[in-house]
């Protein structure tokens, strides 16, 4: 994304909707002053969307600020927490060997239960999709509206 904000004032607005990350894991009691949580440095911020909700497949947005001749580039990753991503890969990995087992049987004799891993392991493969796109897709709005100006993302 490039921006004609500075990248002192990229730096500002991000501090303007981010606050710290909780030192344990909060009840919240309140509503939050601000729509993000986590770190902003000088020229780089790791930042998440605070919800009232669970979402482990919430993305993690990862930025570096570059200045530029007028203005800021801003490079944009999001991702997901590296802990769900571990855990998904080995649960997609043992229910792929199954599913694979099991299709392999499926060929010899048919029955409706061999199907079960195969839809858990296409459960397994869109459940993240259906939990991170949708929010990146809100980050991806709320910072192009942030940081207004934009040329593109």
């Amino acid at each position: 994304m490039t921006t004609y904000l500075s990248p002192h004032e990229v730096q500002e607005k991000l501090i303007a909707v981010v606050e710290p990350p909780p030192q344990w894991v909060p009840v919240r009691w309140k509503r939050p002053e601000k729509p993000y949580q986590g770190q902003i440095g000088e020229h780089s911020f790791k930042i998440s969307r605070i919800i009232s909700h669970r979402n482990s497949f919430l993305p993690q947005i990862e930025g570096r600020i570059h200045a530029q001749a007028k203005g800021s580039k801003i490079e944009i990753q999001m991702k997901l927490h590296r802990a769900v991503l571990i855990f998904m890969c080995v649960w997609l990995g043992i229910v792929g060997q199954a599913a694979l087992m099991f299709l392999a049987v499926l060929f010899e004799e048919f029955h409706p239960l061999f199907l079960m891993p195969v839809g858990m392991f296409i459960f397994g493969l869109v459940l993240p999709l259906i939990g991170f796109i949708p929010e990146a897709k809100k980050s991806k709005q709320f910072l192009m509206e942030l940081f207004q100006g934009s040329e593109n993302f």
